[in-house]
């Protein structure tokens, strides 16, 4: 397991005091499907990463049913409950919010600063609770707790991996379905979090196949480099692709601290974890799926993830439908590719065309490639269109502060 210092101010409240061993059987994963090499900036050609318009490798003829998982565990422990005068939601303050923040934070729902004020941080780890161990739809969570819900978090439960390592490893479970993300130190929940993944198609009702069900979008973006080499002038280029978040098993290969300007648009703090699909800070983390394909998080909880999730982590993402170890290659690539760049484009009505900075785009390697990632620090130039950010390939030194500010989230929209 990989040797970790214990976080300082906010983010220890990310390593919970509750004993979970016992709870669990040892079980190793033993089916890797996809590794990493190559850059994040890199960009795949039509060939590789086609997005509309493709013959699926595989067709179901009948869907499977989906599949389920019993993850909280009840133990027999007395607990002495204290009643909840009445609800509480977004705009509510004083002991009762306070105590809420306190004990969602002792199950790993991060709620932001424990200040008894409940803003939109405390309404993201509701979301999150609500979703998983009380089983709401993840686009029916209110946010709001009443009398009944605080009485079932104050049950001494445990939240426990759906692959447990027998606390030999440390991993990341992103449950698409649920639109949670849970980061398991051992197979302890270091951190369970609300999540927004890639948007779906009007009317869709599952996550793949992404043909059916990832919603497609059209923009014009600028590029300043090609094959990692500047241009004299940036260009501008077409880029249409689908909103899609891949299922399967994938490994944190990069980490950038700061701003990042890349194909599927801005982030905050990415863990890239599949080509150019990054666990990243947002702005704006809704309660429906609404990224290009990358795993959006709130800006605190992006900020945390840097210093609890490590390179060479192994993250698994399930779809709901197939386990990720058995997802086949072509479901587990992202879907994006540049435009003919001598076709004539057109704008209609249901294409909003928007301008992004890339900084800088190459080569995608593809999701199955394997190479050791170099263990150095590197800084990318700062230009005059984007801030200057880290890059980190080795784990970091120290834990990553969270100011205990407000506990508020702009509602600004984040490609």
């Amino acid at each position: 397991m990989n040797t970790r210092q214990p976080p300082s101010n906010n983010i220890a409240r990310w390593m919970p005091v509750g004993a979970a061993g016992g709870l669990v059987a040892a079980v190793v994963v033993a089916s890797v499907i996809s590794g990493f090499g190559g850059d994040d900036t890199t960009a795949p050609t039509s060939t590789e990463q086609p997005f509309a318009g493709s013959t699926p490798s595989v067709v179901a003829t009948t869907a499977p049913p989906p599949i389920t998982y019993d993850q909280v565990v009840e133990s027999t422990d007395t607990v002495v409950k204290v009643p909840l005068s009445g609800s509480l939601s977004k705009g509510s303050f004083g002991e009762e919010v306070e105590r809420l923040q306190n004990r969602l934070a002792e199950l790993a729902f991060d709620p932001g600063p424990i200040d008894g004020q409940f803003g939109q941080l405390t309404t993201q780890a509701i979301w999150a609770f609500e979703k998983l161990v009380m089983d709401v739809p993840f686009r029916e969570p209110t946010g709001v707790v009443t009398p009944e819900m605080w009485d079932r978090m104050q049950d001494p439960i445990t939240i426990t991996p759906r692959r447990p390592t027998g606390g030999l490893a440390d991993h990341t479970e992103v449950y698409l379905p649920q639109q949670v993300m849970i980061v398991f130190h051992g197979d302890r929940p270091a951190l369970v979090t609300h999540i927004s993944t890639g948007e779906l198609a009007e009317n869709a009702t599952a996550f793949t196949p992404w043909q059916e069900n990832a919603d497609e979008y059209c923009e014009t973006i600028t590029v300043d480099s090609e094959n990692g080499i500047p241009l004299e002038e940036p260009v501008e280029r077409a880029i249409c692709g689908r909103s899609y978040t891949p299922p399967g098993v994938f490994t944190a290969y990069r980490k950038v601290e700061g701003q990042r300007l890349g194909p599927l648009g801005g982030m905050m703090n990415p863990i890239y974890i599949n080509q150019g699909i990054a666990i990243h800070g947002a702005d704006n983390v809704p309660l429906q799926p609404a990224s290009h394909g990358c795993i959006r998080v709130s800006q605190y909880i992006g900020r945390g993830l840097q210093s609890i999730l490590e390179l060479d982590d192994r993250v698994l993402i399930w779809d709901g439908i197939t386990e990720p170890e058995a997802q086949p290659e072509a479901a587990t690539r992202m879907r994006w590719d540049y435009a003919d760049p001598n076709a004539t484009t057109t704008t209609t009505t249901t294409t909003t065309t928007t301008t992004t900075t890339i900084v800088p785009t190459t080569t995608m390697a593809p999701a199955t490639t394997v190479a050791p990632v170099p263990a150095t620090t590197t800084t990318a130039p700062t230009t005059t269109t984007t801030p200057t950010t880290t890059t980190t390939t080795v784990a970091p030194k120290s834990s990553t502060t969270i100011p205990a500010t407000s506990n508020s989230v702009e509602a600004v929209d984040d490609p």
